[in-house]
């Protein structure tokens, strides 16, 4: 008997589930009848000799399916900050109804667990400071995810240009210092490298520039 199918009758035992002890089996009438977190066995009261009808099994299996789909959500944000649209994705693939997904979002948002403005501006600062990517590149991974233009428009606005140029001039000196051959070719290894890490073409050639000005003995002609 799956859960939600399981008839009206007494609960006539309660056994933890070895696998998972935050998980209860619930037995009906001496038969096994359907299984629940521990959650919602305290919110509905399920204890050994608590009468249930068909109505309020389906209820509590529906309570139990909702919860489930909510801490994979929580786990699944707990690794580090997710987009609204990250979650449905996750919670899909686990295959989760559209109804219960929706469900946990909007839960999710209001308890403040989910909000695409906040982590588009955090995902940027990250992206920007630790893995030295330009704001082309953030907006892409942003657009990805899933988070609006507006959000994305705000979080690349909070940019300090002065940072990203630091940024930029940081990776572009690591990338010259590898990088052998005529100053020519160093400047045009180093631009491509900094394009395609986001860097807007007129932040490349000033950076690679202020790099090769600096370079000894070459010539500075860019």
């Amino acid at each position: 008997m799956s859960n939600g199918e399981a008839a009206a009758g007494w609960i006539t035992s309660v056994e933890r589930q070895k696998g998972n002890k935050k998980r209860y089996n619930l037995f009906i009438d001496g038969v096994y009848a359907f299984s629940v977190h521990e959650d919602i066995m305290i919110r509905h009261r399920l204890l050994k000799g608590e009468a249930v009808d068909a109505a309020s099994i389906a209820g509590i299996v529906m309570d139990d399916e909702r919860h489930q789909a909510y801490l994979e959500a929580i786990r699944y944000i707990g690794r580090r900050p997710r987009s609204q649209q990250e979650v449905r994705l996750h919670l899909k693939e686990k295959e989760y109804e559209p109804e219960r997904i929706n469900e946990v979002v909007e839960r999710l948002s209001g308890e403040g667990y989910l909000n695409d403005e906040a982590f588009a501006k955090l995902w940027t600062e990250n992206r920007i400071r630790s893995q030295k990517k330009g704001r082309k590149w953030v907006e892409m991974e942003l657009s990805q995810k899933g988070v609006d233009d507006a959000d994305i428009s705000s979080a690349l606005g909070s940019i300090d240009p002065e940072e990203e140029y630091a940024a930029a001039l940081d990776s572009a000196v690591k990338k010259w210092r590898l990088t052998g051959g005529e100053p020519f070719e160093r400047k045009q290894k180093a631009m491509t490298y900094l394009l395609r890490r986001g860097y807007s073409h007129e932040l490349v050639k000033r950076v690679v520039r202020e790099v090769s000005d600096q370079a000894p003995d070459e010539d500075a002609d860019f």
